[in-house]
């Protein structure tokens, strides 16, 4: 989750192109199986995750109690002692979601600029031959 976050101004910088295509990759990835556990679980796939491995620490003998709280409500607690409502989560999630697709789109349109640009290029290097 936080790769994908801090990730983001990738998609906007052209300095990377490499990195960019990988970075778009990852989010594109990690956005579809976001939005489909939320579909299918009800749930961020991380909230599952994290509530099993809780769990898991519980039953080895920790006495800690399993939170049924969602991943990023209890994220936001441990870095920024702050508690958003899952109202507020899914807002910002939905409006990363968005600027991830705009990156991408943004991303994929300078290469493809670009590669169109170089196309001149190499059929008159080539008809030289």
């Amino acid at each position: 989750m936080a790769a994908w976050v801090l990730g983001l101004p990738l998609l906007f910088l052209r300095r990377w192109p490499a990195l960019t295509r990988a970075y778009a990759v990852y989010a594109i990835a990690f956005v579809a199986l976001n939005l489909a556990s939320r579909a299918l679980l009800g749930e961020c796939c991380l909230t599952t995750l994290s509530r099993a491995c809780w769990q898991a620490a519980a039953m080895r003998g920790g006495h800690v109690p399993v939170p049924h709280e969602w991943f990023s409500v209890r994220m936001a607690e441990a870095v920024f002692r702050l508690t958003p409502s899952h109202r507020g989560v899914k807002l910002v999630s939905e409006a990363l979601i968005f600027v991830t697709a705009l990156g991408v789109l943004v991303s994929s349109h300078r290469s493809f600029v670009a590669d169109r640009a170089q196309q001149p290029i190499a059929k008159a290097r080539g008809a030289g031959r």
